[in-house]
């Protein structure tokens, strides 16, 4: 490419740097450059894929043959794109899903603990899968033998070239699951002392503690099954691991085989020192010990192996009577679940051709079914706990402590004597939590409690998908129904892999004399809604919760979702209809404010993008961005396509499933696709519709898939508080703009996401063993005190400056991208933010967060400064706070700078390299104290380095 044009701006200011005889503080210059056609780098990457000759430069999923027939896309209709086969299939796309997550796995610059947590997310990812295969079977009687041996695979999914090559892509998946495992982490981890051993490696004492272990905890749940005329072929278990035994007996010299469920025992890796660096899975201790069980007999060979069944609970209304009760039927389901169909056997590499044969015929098995692993860690899922329980801080990623929202800080203290300040607070301003930036406890879970113990509140309804073990919001509707306040909670029993728990929260609901729902025929209740009824001195005023996640402690800290509370007369409306038609008999029809499925949601997403198409047409800004888990929606995404082709800016952020092909000439050039893979699963769902300037953001439960818009009750609720709406749409922009975590899906349906530039010479800074702790105690405390007014929107905040806390209304979280060019040298990065107010002299800053967005400050600081300065790096120290203006406080990290991306389009800068006497020079110069404040401590930090 040419070299381009140097803007007035920066002339200038490099005339006046010579003119100062400092000319050789500028390290580097980086200008705009125009964006290539094709696939441009970094930030704004094209929906085509990359030219041939820059291929290497990007990482590519599939991880292997992509799943791509030929298809004549440019002859086919909208709806044939929308509805072909060929042009996507779930299956491939949920395995490209997991295949970016294991690329997490892949990436050295992660922390080896968090890598190895990622291949356990792809097993456990895998699992589910495979746990699901063959969707709803059909119900067929146990005791007909005809029934019993059907080939339920072979009639659903029969074998075809598909399903060989979905075969062949999952083993590929598998075997580099299990190469970057055994040749990359666990070889890292041993560096570490951290090792999970066999039977063999064992000490003297240390096989006497387990040996111990396995009388008290094992021993007596253990049952060998033997197999002969008299001992059919036992029933194998989903998900358990298994042991195929061959035993001798000395005395007649034969051999039996005989079949063993290791317990599920938790953890399954027993650790076997105090300091949790060694450990050894149950099985191994199982072997160790098989005299025990086996007494008088010899043990020849023994293979681990794992069946998965398809053990999905799917309520078949043809075989639901009117006489029955949901609930009783929901566990006869459950029951099945124990003979439901193999779907997968996984098997080690040593385990013999005839046994193998064995298990495939008596599982009703084919060879596509049956996955081979390098080693005896089958089911990788369950040694996850390792990842917490090493004690190496260091390679795990920073500590997320969520914290309480600003709004409801120092509620839970008044909650027991005034728990109505709760809803005052609602009643001042809607209120937005993200989690998991925010508590779950102090949000959610504290407007419920609020609500059990507020003797205004005389109704509370809630809808109850997956609650998490020991739920809190279980225990405060129980404490509200026997305080004599009116309860009634959905409980929705076909939850996947959540029945029994559920049923069980029924139960207890019910006895404690609340009004409970099993769900609905047809459809599962999937919407996150509460709803609590206050008698104040206006009348009756409901509050509600519309989230889009599920109301679960433990999901909270790791999924990013968002919940809304408020008290509009429009939307409470609309979710008192709604749940009357949950609990009653009612064919509503038409909502004030909220898009509710399977009712008017599809109808409502059509309708917004079918406006933004025709503003398109008429020549107007048009642009939806939409953040889901997956997109399938034939209806939807014909919509898009049609939209695209009007010009309307399509920006889509799906996690998984995405059933949308971008790119393509004449049919959906407009069109983005992202999928965003990093430390916390993106689980909200958000919709952004500009419509003619109007502006429309609506949060909720669905996803763009079919099943969600035509099968559950959903529920999406608009955004309308200005600053709200402004949160969420900086949201959508940071998953847009980002270049570090993001994958953009091409026109070939391939996802590539780019490799990070090779480092300039610069010598390195350690990263300081204390940055997690300085990170831990650095906790902003929100000031209690005001005037109390209900107009006062002045936000103060205390922070620690030299050991005493000062008050303060603005803090900011200042990002310095360095470079050290020797040992008694440093260069800061400085980024072209704007112009001055007189329009003339430049301002160069350094990137600065005010929101962490959900994620954690680290993570925060780490996106800003590749976003905003276009480089690739990490954060190596901290400086804590130092104030830096009238009221304004700051803390500092230093980013120690790798390599800088190219910037194009909308990002493009200028950014200026500048020894830090250089840049201190030139802030007293241009008169900007808060800059000179801002170098000035960082130059305190360098000397203190050196």
């Amino acid at each position: 490419l040419p070299s381009p044009e140097v803007s007035d701006d920066v002339k200038k200011l490099k005339e006046e740097v010579m003119t100062n005889k400092v000319e050789q503080s500028i390290k580097e210059l980086e200008l705009n450059r125009p964006s290539r056609p094709g696939f441009p780098t970094s930030a704004k990457m094209s929906n085509q894929p990359p030219p041939a000759d820059e291929l290497d430069d990007y990482k590519v999923c599939p991880l292997s043959k992509h799943h791509a027939p030929e298809v004549d896309w440019r002859s086919m209709s909208n709806r044939e794109l929308a509805n072909s086969k060929d042009m996507y299939t779930k299956e491939f796309s949920e395995l490209m899903f997991n295949q970016r997550v294991l690329f997490a796995a892949l990436d050295p610059k992660v922390p080896l603990l968090e890598r190895f947590k990622f291949c356990c997310i792809v097993s456990s990812n895998m699992d589910e899968v495979y746990a699901k295969r063959l969707g709803n079977i059909p119900k067929f009687d146990e005791e007909d033998e005809e029934d019993r041996n059907k080939n339920y695979k072979k009639l659903i999914r029969p074998k075809t070239r598909f399903e060989e090559e979905l075969a062949s892509a999952v083993s590929d998946t598998v075997d580099a699951l299990y190469d970057c495992l055994l040749t990359q982490l666990l070889p890292q981890m041993k560096e570490l002392g951290v090792e999970i051993l066999t039977r063999k490696k064992l000490n003297a004492q240390q096989r006497r503690n387990m040996t111990t272990y396995f009388k008290k905890k094992i021993l007596p749940i253990l049952t060998p099954l033997s197999v002969d005329q008299t001992h059919p072929f036992p029933l194998l278990q989903s998900h358990g691991i298994y042991l195929a035994v061959v035993l001798l007996n000395p005395e007649t010299d034969k051999t039996r085989r005989v079949y063993l469920r290791v317990p599920p025992v938790k953890p399954r890796a027993v650790q076997l020192d105090n300091e949790g660096l060694k450990y050894i899975p149950i099985e191994e201790i199982v072997l160790d010990n098989m005299n025990l069980v086996t007494e008088g007999m010899q043990v020849l060979k023994a293979y681990p192996f794992r069946v998965t069944r398809n053990v999905k609970l799917v309520i078949d209304d043809a075989h639901f009577g009117e006489s029955d009760n949901l609930l009783d039927f929901v566990w006869e389901e459950v029951h099945r679940r124990r003979s439901a169909p193999a779907t997968r056997l996984e098997v080690t590499k040593d385990m013999p051709a005839e046994f193998l044969d064995l298990l495939v015929k008596e599982l009703i098995l084919d060879s596509t079914d049956v996955f081979v692993f390098p080693c005896n860690l089958v089911g990788l899922a369950d040694f996850m706990s390792i990842s917490f329980s090493a004690p190496f801080a260091e390679h795990r990623d920073a500590p997320h402590t969520p914290k309480v929202p600003k709004r409801f800080e120092g509620l839970e203290e008044k909650l027991l004597m005034e728990p109505g300040k709760v809803f005052n607070q609602i009643r001042k301003q809607d209120i937005l939590v993200e989690y998991p930036k925010h508590s779950f406890k102090h949000s959610s879970a504290l407007f419920l409690r609020a609500a059990a113990r507020d003797t205004k509140v005389r109704v509370i309804k809630c809808c109850l998908y997956r609650g998490g073990d020991d739920s809190p919001l279980v225990a405060s509707l129980i404490r509200a129904a026997k305080s004599g306040k009116e309860v009634s909670v959905l409980v929705e029993l076909k939850a996947s892999f959540d029945e029994v728990q559920n049923s069980e929260y029924a139960r207890k609901l019910r006895r404690a004399g609340c009004n409970v729902s099993y769900g609905m025929l047809g459809l599962k209740a999937h919407c996150k809604l509460i709803l609590v009824v206050r008698e104040e001195e206006s009348g009756f005023r409901p509050y509600a919760n519309v989230a889009t996640g599920n109301f679960n402690p433990g999901t909270a800290k790791i999924y990013t979702d968002q919940s809304l509370f408020t008290c509009r007369e429009n939307i409470c409306s609309d979710v008192i209809d709604l749940y009357n038609a949950l609990f009653g008999y009612s064919r509503k029809r038409n909502y004030n404010s909220l898009l509710v499925a399977p009712v008017n949601m599809l109808s409502g997403f059509i309708s917004l993008i079918r406006k933004e198409a025709d503003n398109a047409r008429k020549a107007q800004k048009a642009h939806i961005i939409v953040q889901v888990n997956g997109l399938t929606e034939p209806s939807i995404v014909e919509e898009l396509y049609a939209a695209s082709q009007a010009g309307v800016k399509i920006d889509l952020i799906v996690r998984g499933i995405c059933c949308i092909r971008p790119g393509l000439q004449g049919k959906s050039e407009n069109v983005n696709v992202y999928s965003w893979i990093g430390r916390f699963l993106q689980h909200q769902r958000i919709y952004y519709f500009y419509d003619g300037g109007k502006e429309h953001m609506y949060i909720g439960s669905a996803d763009w898939r079919s099943r969600n818009l035509k099968n559950r009750v959903e529920v999406c609720t608009p955004v309308e508080d200005s600053k709200l709406f402004k949160k969420l749409y900086s949201t959508l922009q940071f998953f847009l703009k980002d270049t570090r975590n993001t994958w953009r899906m091409a026109s070939d349906g391939r996802y590539y996401i780019q490799k990070p530039k090779a480092s300039v010479k610069s010598i390195t800074i350690e990263k300081s063993s204390e940055l997690e702790d300085e990170y831990a105690t650095s906790a902003i405390v929100m000031d209690a005190e005001g005037d109390g007014s209900d107009d006062d929107d002045v936000t103060r905040y205390r922070v620690m400056i030299n050991g005493a806390q000062v008050a303060v209304t603005s803090v900011l979280h200042m990002c310095i991208p360095v470079r050290a060019i020797d040992d008694k040298n440093l260069s800061v990065l400085l980024v072209q933010s704007g112009k001055s107010t007189d329009e003339v002299r430049t301002v160069w800053s350094f990137p600065q967060v005010t929101d962490e967005g959900g994620n954690s400050l680290l993570d925060a600081v780490q996106g800003e400064c590749e976003k905003e300065a276009g480089v690739t790096g990490g954060v190596v120290d901290y400086i804590p706070w130092k104030m830096i203006g009238t009221d304004v406080a700051a803390d500092f990290h230093i980013f120690q700078v790798e390599a800088e991306e190219e910037w194009a389009g909308e990002l493009s800068r200028g950014r200026l390299w500048m020894t830090l006497p250089d840049a201190i020079d030139q802030a007293n110069k241009m008169k900007d104290e808060r800059q000179k404040k801002i170098l000035e401590a960082v130059q305190k930090w360098f000397a203190h380095l050196n």
